[in-house]
């Protein structure tokens, strides 16, 4: 299926919409958390465009999304509520139903290009080495929906001294992507815990926060550019882990910022 098949949301009415979630998504347990979120967005776009809005003047800045339980593939139902539509900002909730039973609640935030200072003071974008490792799992399907190679020293289950992904990835549908692709792309990579971890754990996500740098709804790698990614959990206690991510474009620009919450153990 292309991409925008695996986003597809049909209309039931009144801010109601009903998405079916292919087994390609499935995760770990259950389907990954980043379709999830991205059939969200694209729904809550679906009612602003209805409105009047238009994602490519006011684009999709920052959205949290909490997961209540796991959802499975198969049918799932999308409910969303316009909380507040001002000048630059627009606020929405969102709500995923299946069988019955909120599976993830969300907040998103469109908002228009505004004036301000400009810097970036965060480490720079990591160079590729030599000798990457395409990421695969006989275990997980929705690793195989991204083309993602990993640093050859941050992999699955090699005890590494951080738990740590630097990852460069590319859609397979072509160099163009959107911002509902980039906010499944920020839960897409295995918990980072699992590069420090010798054996598998729990690390289901609890709650994840995307918030986008680019004032645009849709950006375009080239036909050899590739997205870098760096996710690091730098805590775990209590059998929860914090991790925070940072992706760039491949000119060194930061795109993305990323945070989850998840369990560790």
């Amino acid at each position: 299926m292309m991409w925008s098949d695996d986003v597809s949301v049909e209309a039931l009415g009144e801010g109601r919409f009903r998405v079916r979630i292919g087994e390609a998504w499935n995760a770990l347990q259950g389907v990954n958390g980043g379709i999830v979120a991205a059939v969200a967005l694209v729904a809550v776009e679906t009612v602003l465009r209805s409105d009047g809005l238009d994602p490519a003047d006011s684009p999709l800045r920052a959205a949290t999304f909490g997961y209540v339980r796991g959802t499975t593939s198969g049918e799932l139902d999308v409910e969303v509520e316009v909380v507040r539509r001002g000048r630059g900002l627009t606020t929405t909730h969102v709500r995923t139903v299946q069988d019955g039973k909120t599976t993830v609640v969300g907040r998103l935030h469109h908002a228009t290009r505004r004036v301000g200072p400009e810097y970036h003071d965060g480490p720079a974008m990591p160079v590729r080495p030599a000798g990457t490792v395409r990421l695969h799992s006989e275990h997980a399907a929705h690793f195989s929906q991204v083309d993602t190679w990993l640093h050859p020293d941050r992999l699955p289950f090699g005890a590494a001294p951080l738990a740590e992904w630097i990852a460069w990835s590319r859609p397979w549908h072509g160099p163009t992507f959107d911002s509902a692709w980039l906010t499944m792309f920020g839960d897409y990579l295995p918990p980072a815990v699992f590069a420090r971890n010798r054996e598998p754990s729990r690390a289901v996500t609890v709650e994840y926060a995307i918030q986008i740098h680019g004032a645009a709804d849709r950006w375009t790698l080239g036909d050899d550019g590739w997205l870098t990614a760096r996710m690091v959990a730098f805590h775990s206690h209590d059998g929860f882990a914090v991790e925070d991510g940072s992706i760039w474009l491949p000119d060194g620009t930061l795109l993305a910022t990323t945070r989850q919450t998840r369990l560790a153990g």
